[in-house]
C-alpha cells in the first residue's frame, strides 16, 4: 500500500522535472538557434512571390533548395512577413501542430488518455526531436498532414486524401512504404486525384519557370557528389559506410530494406488504418535512404500506438525514444531508435492479429 501511494507521488514529480528539463531545451532552441532550415523554404517561397526561380541557395552553410516546387508555395503565408515574425509564427505553428497530433492520437487510441500522460509525451517528444527545433526543419507540420491524411483515409474521404496527399511528396524519401500503404489502403480514386493534382500544380510551376527540372536536378546532382560520413541515421551510416547528401550512396542496402520493409508490413496488412499507416511509417524510416535524427518525429504514431493502452507499463519506450537520439548527440546511433520502435511495433501487429483478428476485418468493413 505504501509503495502504491509512493509510486501516485513520485510519478507527477517525475512529469514536472522531465517537463521543465524539456522546455529549458525547447527555450534555448528557439531563442539561440539561428534554423538553417527555415531560411531554405523561407527564401525560396520569397523567390517565388518576386517570380524568380525557387531553386535557390540559402544561408551562410549554402544549402540548397531541392524540393518539389509546391514546397515553396506552401512557405509562401511565412514569407509575406519579415523574417523575425515568419519565424516567430513558424514555431508557433509546429508547436501547435505538436500538440493538435499528440492530443488526436492518444483521444483516438484511448479517449480515457490521463492528461499526466500526454504532458509526458509532449515533455519527451522535446529531446526526441531537439534537432528539429535547432535548424527549423518541417517534420510537426509534416506529420499533422500525415494524420489528417490517415483520417481521411479511415473516412473515405478520398477527394481530401488525394488532394493532401502531394504536400507529403515534401519529403517523399521518408515516405516511400507509408506511400505504398496508404494508396493501396485507400484506392485508386485517391491515387488519380493525387497524380492529377501533382501533375496540375507541375504543369502550372512548368508555365511560371519552364527551367524548373534543370535547376532541380542540377541541385541534387551536387548533393549527390558531397559524401558524408556522420549526420544521417541510416542503417549504412550506422555500419560505417559514407553517405551522399541525397541518399543514393548505397543502394544495395536501401533497396533492400525497403523490399524488406514493404514485406514486413504487408503481412500485417488486415490491421486498421491507423495503426498500418503508423507502421508503415515506421517502415518509412527503417529503410529511409535518407534521414536526419528531426526525422524521428515520423515514429510518434506508432509510439502512440505501442503505449496508448497501458501507458503506466509502456511510458519506458518514450523514455526510450528521448534518451537515445539525445545521449548519443542525434549520432548516426539515433537509427538504433527506428529499429527498436520498428521492432515493437512489428510484436505489437503480430499480437493484434493473433488475439482477434476477427475484431480487425470488421472494423475494416
Amino acid at each position: 500500500m505504501e509503495i502504491t501511494r509512493l509510486k501516485q507521488y513520485l510519478y507527477p514529480v517525475f512529469i514536472i522535472s522531465v517537463f521543465i528539463f524539456s522546455i529549458g531545451l525547447l527555450t534555448n532552441a528557439l531563442i539561440y538557434c539561428e534554423w538553417h532550415d527555415f531560411d531554405i523554404f523561407y527564401n525560396s517561397a520569397k523567390a517565388a512571390l518576386a517570380g524568380k526561380s525557387i531553386y535557390v541557395i540559402s544561408g551562410p552553410h549554402h544549402l540548397p533548395f531541392w524540393y518539389l516546387p509546391w514546397t515553396a508555395w506552401f512557405y509562401i503565408p511565412f514569407a509575406v512577413w519579415p523574417r523575425a515574425f515568419a519565424l516567430i509564427l513558424y514555431k508557433c505553428v509546429t508547436i501547435l501542430c505538436t500538440i493538435c497530433t499528440v492530443q488526436y492520437l492518444t483521444h483516438y487510441y484511448n479517449p480515457n488518455f490521463k492528461f499526466l500522460d500526454k504532458i509526458l509525451i509532449l515533455s519527451l517528444i522535446i529531446p526526441m526531436t531537439l534537432q528539429l527545433f535547432i535548424l527549423g526543419q518541417m517534420d510537426y507540420i509534416l506529420l499533422a498532414l500525415i494524420v489528417i491524411i490517415m483520417y481521411a483515409i479511415e473516412q473515405k474521404k478520398d477527394v481530401l486524401a488525394g488532394v493532401l496527399f502531394p504536400l507529403l511528396w515534401i519529403k517523399p524519401h521518408l515516405l516511400i512504404v507509408f506511400t505504398l500503404f496508404a494508396f493501396w489502403r485507400s484506392g485508386k480514386r485517391t491515387v488519380l486525384i493525387s497524380l492529377a493534382t501533382s501533375a496540375f500544380m507541375l504543369g502550372i510551376e512548368s508555365i511560371l519557370s519552364p527551367s524548373w527540372p534543370l535547376d532541380m536536378l542540377n541541385l541534387l546532382r551536387g548533393g549527390a557528389e558531397k559524401t558524408i560520413s556522420v549526420g544521417f541515421i541510416t542503417l549504412p551510416i550506422l555500419l560505417g559506410f559514407p553517405e551522399n547528401l541525397v541518399g543514393t550512396a548505397n543502394l544495395s542496402i536501401t533497396i533492400p530494406l525497403i523490399i524488406l520493409a514493404i514485406l514486413i508490413v504487408w503481412k500485417f496488412r488486415s490491421l486498421p488504418t491507423f495503426p498500418l499507416l503508423s507502421l508503415a511509417l515506421a517502415a518509412s524510416l527503417f529503410c529511409a535512404p535518407r534521414a536526419y535524427a528531426y526525422d524521428l518525429t515520423l515514429l510518434i504514431p506508432v509510439i502512440i500506438w505501442l503505449t496508448a493502452y497501458k501507458f503506466s507499463s509502456t511510458f519506458w519506450q518514450w523514455i526510450a525514444a528521448a534518451a537515445i537520439p539525445f545521449l548519443t548527440g542525434y549520432s548516426p546511433y539515433a537509427y538504433l531508435l527506428t529499429l527498436l520502435i520498428f521492432l515493437l511495433a512489428i510484436q505489437k501487429s503480430h499480437n493484434a492479429l493473433l488475439s482477434d483478428p476477427s475484431t480487425l476485418h470488421k472494423k475494416l468493413s
